[in-house]
């Protein structure tokens, strides 16, 4: 059976590991439509809350200590919804579903 060769992303597959980071409080991931982010480890140099708004308003996803939280379950985030921090300089490895 040929192998297809359609390069379309098929929903619901995760991309690619991926990682962002920002120095200081604000936007780490942006929101894109349609798309989730999928948390798999959360690095901080100050203990931070990670939401979908800036300052720690909107929907709380985690609160992450400062240094390496290597979760042990991923966590997603609500579909089309950007990733802030609250404080620190802050790297997240991440899919998108």
């Amino acid at each position: 059976m040929a192998r297809s060769t359609n390069s379309q992303p098929t929903q619901g597959v995760p991309s690619p590991s991926r990682t962002s980071s920002k120095a200081g409080a604000g936007e780490v991931i942006a929101a894109s439509s349609g798309d989730t982010v999928i948390i798999t480890d959360i690095l901080a140099s100050a203990a931070t809350t990670i939401s979908t708004a800036a300052a720690g308003a909107g929907t709380i996803i985690a609160y992450a200590p400062a240094g390496a939280s290597n979760l042990n379950q991923a966590i997603a985030v609500p579909t089309s919804s950007g990733v802030f921090s609250s404080a620190g300089n802050v790297t997240i490895n991440h899919y998108i579903i």
